[in-house]
Parts: structure tokens; sequence; C-alpha cells
């Protein structure tokens, strides 16, 4: 007679048999499924060439400077590029990919790099991924996609007194970084072809590569000082500016009203025609930046100004704001984005008995050389 057990082993057994042949059917099916296919990768999805050029022909950052004595903006070229293939109806990124193969032609830097993507019609979009104060909200949809800089730092509101020992000033008014150069690079028609056997490289609608260009612009900007030796900082709030721009190629953000905070520095000195030497309380010297910024807002036509905040010697503040909106209509503004202010500002000397000098135009010709032994 059968027990219980030998009937539960011969049931396991049979299901164990049954488990096997399932399984070598679904091996069957799927080398069937796989057959001369590498991989088992679906022919309609695969790599695409892609070469970004970034155009870096920047006006005050790469050329174009007004004085080449002075100390030009740092820039460097980006590193690396963000590449997004988005649905040309919603917007929405279906594919992306980082470009960090940098190389040289006759034409520029290029960046370049495969992206998997099945065939269709897609809007590409490519920007620098690397920039220090420029940020990028919504990349994941071209059509919200923007670049913006953060308000500045609580602690830097101690070196623009305009807008802290004043009761009037505007509570809401936003002061932010200037913005690094983003390039960025758009085509609404991007076709991604059907090829099994070999890499295409996706193209323009005119048949080329891709070029990014950016989207931020850099002013030269100057003004004369008299009394710079009172100064020990300077710090420029220009008012006017769009803070952020669409990364698709839109432009700036209209609606988007902002203060921008960037530093000053010292040039040249009128009297002597050296680079931040001399005294001479009676001498003028100039006070100069390059700035960068998305764009001035076409209806602060009448309202563009600039407020120059110093920290001088003696503790106490200087501040003076000038109207520059006719400036940037001048032949030097529209062909080489120099703002040339016709304007001295004079910053008192200090109280009698507090002292002063030392400060951003410090005197040399009193040094005196002094040779001696020190003892090791």
């Amino acid at each position: 007679m059968e027990t219980g057990l030998e009937h539960n082993k011969e049931g396991r057994q049979e299901m164990k048999r049954m488990n096997f042949f399932a399984s070598m059917l679904v091996l069957w099916m799927v080398f069937m499924s796989c057959e001369h296919k590498e991989l088992c990768y679906d022919h309609d999805i695969h790599a695409h060439y892609v070469r970004v050029y970034v155009d870096e022909n920047l006006l005050n950052v790469t050329h174009g400077f007004y004085n080449d004595d002075y100390v030009r903006p740092t820039y460097n070229s980006p590193q690396i590029l963000r590449l997004i293939l988005s649905d040309t109806e919603t917007g929405r990124a279906v594919a992306e990919r980082f470009l960090r193969t940098i190389g040289r032609d006759k034409r520029g830097v290029y960046y370049e790099g495969h992206i998997v993507a099945s065939p269709g019609r897609y809007s590409l979009m490519a920007y620098n991924y690397d920039t220090e104060t420029t940020r990028v909200k919504d990349y994941a949809n071209l059509s919200t996609a923007k670049a913006y800089t953060n308000e500045i730092a609580t602690h830097l509101y101690a070196r623009i007194p305009s807008r802290t020992m004043v009761d009037d000033y505007d509570e809401a008014e936003r002061i932010t970084y200037e913005p690094d150069h983003l390039f960025a690079a758009n085509c609404g028609d991007v076709i991604v072809p059907a090829h099994a056997d070999a890499v295409d490289t996706l193209t323009n609608t005119d048949g080329d590569y891709f070029t990014a260009k950016s989207i931020v612009r850099s002013f030269y900007l100057q003004i004369q000082v008299k009394g710079m030796q009172y100064a020990t900082s300077s710090v420029g709030l220009l008012t006017g500016m769009s803070g952020s721009s669409w990364v698709n190629g839109s432009g700036m953000d209209l609606k988007d009203n902002v203060t921008v905070f960037f530093e000053m520095q010292p040039g040249e000195n009128k009297a002597t025609g050296l680079l931040r030497r001399g005294t001479d309380e009676n001498s003028t010297m100039t006070l100069y930046t390059t700035f960068s910024t998305f764009g001035k807002l076409p209806d602060r036509e009448n309202n563009l100004e600039i407020t120059f905040d110093f920290l001088t010697t003696y503790g106490k503040p200087y501040s003076e704001t000038i109207n520059i909106t006719d400036l940037f209509f001048t032949p030097e503004a529209q062909q080489h984005q120099w703002l040339l202010i016709d304007h001295t500002i004079t910053i008192p000397e200090p109280p009698a008995g507090q002292g002063g000098g030392g400060g951003l135009n410090p005197g040399v010709d009193d040094w005196k050389d002094i040779e001696t032994d020190i003892t090791i």
C-alpha cells in the first residue's frame, strides 16, 4: 500500500519535471526572439552621435576689452554639456546624456558623445552644466527650463549701506549674483532615423552640427572717483535687469526684475597714468568692472539706476546713485557693450583727527628699501 509520504514525494518530483519543461520552453522562446539580434537589443533603439560646438566669441570676456592693461574677467571653457531630447508636443525630456569628450578643430571647441533614442522627431537642447553662479531649473521640460542666479548671501548686505541704512528702500527688491555665461544650443526639429547597422549622426535642420551660444551678455563699466585713497572696497548695484532667461532660446524673462550685484576695482590714476597708485587727494582714478547679465528689461527705460557703495577707511559708508538709462543707447554701449559713465564721484575726506589713506589707492612713493641681516 502506498503511504501518504510516498505520494507527496512523487508529487514533488512531478512538479519539478513540469517546472523544468516550462523553463526550457521560456529559454527557447527567448533564444528565438534574440536570433540575429546583438545582445537582444531592439533595432529601433540605438545610439546616435552628437557634436555641439561652443561659440566663445564673448565681448569684454574673450575679446573686445576696453583697456588691455586692466584685469580681465575670469573665464574658463565649459567642461561638460547636458544634452536633452524632448517630445516636440509636450516639451518633456525623453532622453538625456552628458557630453564629456572635448575636441577642437578649425571651427573651435566642440563636445561630443552618443545618446540613445528611438526613431522619431524631437526637440534638442544642450547647455553647459558646470557653472558656478548660474542655475537651471525645470531642465526636464524644454518649454519651461530657465537659467537664473540666486539672491546674494546675507553677509554681503553689510557692504551695501544704500540698502540697509535707509528707511525708504524697497524691501521687495531682489539683489542677485551676476550670472556665469551659459551656452545653450536649441533645435526644434531633430530627426532620429532608424538604422540597424550603423551609428548615425544627429544634425540640425541645415544638416550641420549644433552650436551653443551664450544667453548672457557681459558689459564693461567705468566711472571716475576722487578720494579713492579713503575707500577700502566698492560694489555696484544695477537695477532694471532680468534675473533669468529661458534656456530654449526664447530670451530673458521680462517679468523677472532684479538688481545685479558686482564688485568694483580701481584702475588708472588720471593724474599719473599709473594703475592703483598715487595718494594725491586732488587726482581721480578709474573705478571699473566687467559684469554679466541676462539682459536689460525693455520697460525700464526711465529708471535704470546704478548705485556705488563704498566702505571708507575711517569707518563711515558712502553711497551714490546715478541714472544711466541713456547710457545704454550710446554707440559705445550698442557696439562694444561699454558703459562709460561721464561723472566723478567724490568720497568725503575723513573727519579731522581720524586719519585716512591706505584704502583702494595706497601710495608707494615713500617706500624705501632697507637692507639688514636676519638671524635664523
